[in-house]
């Protein structure tokens, strides 16, 4: 079972120095900030990035290219997260570089696909989601698919508001979408994920989830390790 930490922008080097204490021996796969990779680089885990530059190399100040994070031992890394389309204004152009870069260094790309509240509640999820899919580069082999509907991410009880029949009918569609192309591939889930939402959608055609803010409490990270004996 995969289950994915992406840390965003928090934890200092001192409170990394005892997060790494917890998951050392578990075979998760964590996403710290940029500077922080290197003090995640000793245990049992997976290496991996949060996003990475849609440009292989050149003058881009500020970016961090494929290769570099190749060099630091990154595994995984992800791609089109909601937040880089809201705040950075990324679109399935830029998506389908990063992937291509990621790709080409011999490192799994993590993609998001996510969902807007308006496009559930007027059956317009199918489209999007065939649209985002596009971004997957001709050629590629494998691809782990982050399945998130954006209304659900740091919600604190987001039981309430699973729609299991929905988000079966999404990962079917994003199966079909992968086998029809011969692109092997995991599918996880995000969005609220905590020990409930994981015995709520336990049937389902599942690789994993990924984790955001329960990531970061320490006890509830301990519960859904045990609880998919990790």
């Amino acid at each position: 079972m995969m289950l994915v930490l992406n840390l965003k922008m928090n934890l200092t080097k001192n409170s990394i120095l005892e997060y790494e204490k917890i998951i050392h021996d578990k075979k998760v796969i964590v996403l710290p900030q940029y500077p922080y990779l290197i003090f995640f680089s000793r245990g049992g885990y997976y290496l991996g990035s949060q996003d990475v530059s849609k440009y292989s190399k050149g003058s881009y100040t500020g970016e961090v290219c494929a290769k570099g994070l190749k060099c630091l031992g990154v595994k995984y890394v992800l791609v089109g997260h909601s937040e880089r389309k809201k705040y950075f204004h990324e679109d399935i152009k830029d998506f389908n570089m990063k992937l291509k870069n990621v790709i080409d260094n011999d490192m799994t790309p993590i993609y998001c696909i996510d969902e807007s509240l308006e496009d559930y509640q007027n059956d317009k999820e199918l489209k999007k989601i065939e649209e985002q899919l596009e971004a997957i580069p001709v050629g590629c082999k494998y691809i782990v698919i982050a399945f998130e509907p954006n209304y659900l991410i740091g919600t604190e009880d987001a039981t309430a508001s699973l729609d299991k029949k929905h988000i079966k009918k999404i990962i079917n569609k994003i199966k079909d979408y992968l086998i029809e192309r011969n692109i092997n591939h995991a599918i996880i889930y995000g969005g609220g994920v905590n020990e409930n939402v994981i015995d709520e959608l336990e049937d389902l055609p599942l690789d994993g989830y990924i984790l955001s803010s329960n990531a970061l409490d320490t006890e509830k990270l301990n519960t859904i390790l045990k609880r998919l004996k990790i």
